[in-house]
């Protein structure tokens, strides 16, 4: 608890956002680095294959991207398979401390196999598509957003409002410190359209995903949770635990400033944020996608 109310105020604390922007490298090897010591065990068993479950439930498996609301989204999944005794792990925010490149992990199939298991956990979030044996067998969800939308956020999550968890994350912050948000947004598309391809490819229309995009969960969030709640089809359902993630939602207002970890919800913000050349440029590279995805 004491750790997690660190990380909290890391992200929302004004004094402690000024000093990790301050002294990002400093607050890396004294905060961040030391914390992972403690953080991750669930992550650390699951990799050692010594994490148990005794759930027979279909595993849980979140598809996401950055900008999504994925740590959001996760906390609820995490707190819903919990209630349903679910063993959880979040492997990619343990890989983003330890600098391993979780492509390369999951390319291969043991590595892959030993991870992931089709009854009992909640695995996620997972922010690209990874070939995992049996998928029909799990119950994947799949959170997107209008991907110019996200483009636009990533700007203000790479130069400010990230924690830097590793020497390569400031090294991408220190390449785009002078870029202005148009010329990271034009940098940045092959990295978004890379995992907005790969999830059309292989997840969008399979029966076993359920599409819940980004713009539900932050225009009517009740609608969302209940259409999620319907998909899991879980044997536990708290009702007080819903109630409680609902009134959670209703009291969330984005800050509007950069460094903040919410700094906007509402969907359209590239439009206020970008030029219009450069929407162009975006509309154009992603023209399939969002047709695929119905952001036309």
């Amino acid at each position: 608890m004491i750790i997690e109310q660190i990380v909290k105020a890391a992200k929302s604390n004004s004094l402690v956002t000024q000093f990790r922007l301050r002294f990002p490298l400093v607050f890396l090897y004294l905060v961040v680095k030391p914390l992972t010591w403690f953080r991750y065990s669930n992550e650390k068993q699951l990799l050692n294959k010594r994490l148990k479950t005794s759930s027979q439930h279909p595993s849980i498996l979140l598809w996401t991207t950055q900008k999504c609301a994925s740590t959001y989204t996760t906390t609820i999944l995490a707190q819903l398979a919990q209630a349903n005794q679910m063993a959880t792990a979040d492997v990619e925010a343990y890989f983003s401390v330890k600098s391993i490149n979780p492509k390369q992990y999951f390319a291969d199939e043991n590595k892959r196999k030993a991870v992931f298991n089709p009854k009992g956990y909640y695995l996620g979030p997972l922010r690209e598509y990874y070939p995992i044996e049996a998928l029909s067998q799990y119950k994947s969800i799949l959170v997107l957003r209008d991907p110019r939308d996200v483009l636009t956020s990533f700007y203000y999550s790479k130069k400010f409002s990230h924690i830097v968890i590793s020497k390569e994350f400031y090294a991408d912050r220190k390449r785009y410190e002078d870029h202005t948000i148009d010329e990271f947004v034009l940098d940045y598309i092959p990295v978004v359209k890379a995992v907005y391809q790969g999830y059309i490819d292989h997840l969008l229309h399979q029966p076993s995903v359920c599409n819940l995009p980004y713009e539900l969960l932050v225009t009517d969030f009740d609608r969302w949770l209940d259409q999620l709640m319907v998909f899991l089809a879980l044997d536990t359902v708290p009702e007080d635990l819903i109630r409680s993630l609902k009134a959670a939602e209703h009291a969330v207002k984005p800050s509007g400033e950069e460094t903040s970890h919410i700094r906007s919800k509402a969907p359209g913000d590239y439009l206020k944020k970008l030029k219009p050349e450069t929407i162009d440029k975006v509309n154009l590279e992603f023209e399939a996608i969002l047709a695929a995805l119905n952001y036309t």
